[in-house]
């Protein structure tokens, strides 16, 4: 399975929590992948919902954005106005969209890989701060545009015996 199709499956489970949740469209823009002999690093952004991956793979997805765009999406799935991120409710609800859009995911991999588990969501926010993993996980980055504003979406793995320049 190559990297092209990772994309892909992430704009479909974009695609569909986006028009059932929130009721608005996210056009997918460009994909960006980590080349093999890079060192794996997390993205930097204002607000980053991360839920991880167990199982048939290793990893997980981030659905990162800019503050503004966070309280956006959070406002647009609770049905309401958030001021910041750091509020229970406005975070909950960009972790919640953060774990459907994984969850999709996690289907759709899940038919590739097996199970796979998914953890509960954790939510960073600010421009103070670091996240550190395992160096050698590959990633697709897919960025999007939506009514809220700019995000992307991005698949972090690793799984044994992946090669992304085989067909399969």
């Amino acid at each position: 399975m190559r990297k092209n199709e990772f994309a892909s499956m992430i704009v479909e489970s974009v695609h569909d929590v986006f028009l059932a949740f929130l009721f608005m469209e996210a056009k997918a823009g460009p994909v960006v992948t980590k080349p093999e002999e890079e060192i794996y690093n997390p993205p930097n952004a204002e607000a980053t919902a991360v839920v991880n991956f167990s199982g048939g793979i290793h990893g997980g997805v981030h659905l990162a954005s800019p503050r503004h765009v966070a309280l956006k999406l959070a406002g647009a799935l609770a049905g309401e106005e958030f001021q910041e991120i750091t509020d229970r409710e406005a975070g909950d609800g960009f972790g919640e969209l953060g774990n459907m859009v994984a969850g999709g995911l996690q289907t759709k991999l899940g038919e590739r890989f097996g199970v796979i588990n998914l953890t509960p969501p954790t939510i960073i926010s600010g421009n103070d701060y670091r996240m550190q993993y395992k160096s050698n996980f590959n990633s697709v980055k897919q960025y999007f545009l939506s009514d809220a504003g700019p995000f992307f979406v991005e698949f972090f793995f690793f799984i044994d015996g992946y090669d992304p320049e085989r067909e399969e």
